[in-house]
């Protein structure tokens, strides 16, 4: 599997990910972040070859820049569908099923900038849902200021909630804060999770999109984002604890009872 992560800023979206793959059971780098077209960026979870072929048909159907965010929702509601219909439906017909089987199942984040208005952060995929668990395509509108798929989702949630909650107590939000930022905390969440998660591993691959579209980042423009990240927060910590009622709130915020 994998790990991918999502991280809202004052001024876009970052899309970050591990790049370990397993084929044969041996361990293959793999990418996990896409350009979809300039103003689009997807991190993807699952089968390799599925989210290819995913990918592939988001890129064929969104060439061109998304003017609002509604026409973005229904483009791929429709592309999602069709997708399940193909791959899912029809394909457990074909195999004599009576309803439809889950063959296909790429969980995938969706960061995108439309020309006309605030970046915007989505999740889409395949699962089941309902009292009947009936197998069905979903997308969603991430509110929150951070979202994680695939294997090491569960750890990358626990050190994003560390990391939120650190900077509530500075009175702040992620979503607060600069790309460049939250580019450094997206990093060190990523390599936490590798030491906890065996299926996450290799290089860690960072996107960034905001009102220049879609950038993918280099390991020099990663390393400097985490010093931005680490000069940042010693500067918030510094203005804190020089005031002992600040340093002992914020250590109660950041070691709660319940």
């Amino acid at each position: 599997m994998t790990t991918v992560i999502s991280i809202k800023a004052k001024d876009g979206i970052i899309l970050a990910s591990d790049s370990q793959g397993t084929s044969l059971k041996v361990k293959t780098t793999i990418k996990k972040v896409f350009k979809i077209n300039s103003c689009i960026g997807i991190g993807a979870s699952g089968d390799n070859s599925q989210i290819e072929l995913f990918v592939d048909e988001l890129k064929q159907h969104l060439q061109n820049e998304v003017e609002l965010e509604s026409e973005f929702r229904n483009q791929m509601s429709n592309i999602v569908l069709s997708l399940h219909r193909i791959h899912n439906y029809n394909h457990s017909l074909l195999c004599g099923y009576t309803g439809a089987r889950l063959f296909f199942s790429p969980l995938s984040i969706v960061a995108a900038k439309p020309k006309n208005g605030d970046s915007y952060l989505y999740r889409m995929g395949f699962g089941k849902i309902g009292k009947n668990n009936e197998v069905s395509p979903y997308l969603y509108k991430v509110n929150g200021d951070y979202v994680s798929i695939g294997s090491g989702s569960t750890y990358a949630r626990l050190v994003l909630k560390q990391q939120d909650r650190l900077y509530t107590a500075m009175n702040k939000r992620l979503s607060d804060l600069p790309t460049e930022y939250n580019v450094g905390i997206a990093l060190y969440i990523i390599n936490e999770v590798k030491q906890l998660d065996l299926e996450t591993g290799g290089k860690t691959q960072i996107a960034v999109v905001n009102r220049d579209g879609y950038r993918e980042l280099s390991y020099n423009d990663q390393i400097k984002c985490h010093q931005i990240m680490i000069d940042g927060l010693f500067s918030s910590l510094q203005e804190n604890f020089s005031n002992n009622e600040k340093t002992r709130e914020l250590i109660s915020n950041l070691f709660p009872y319940d």
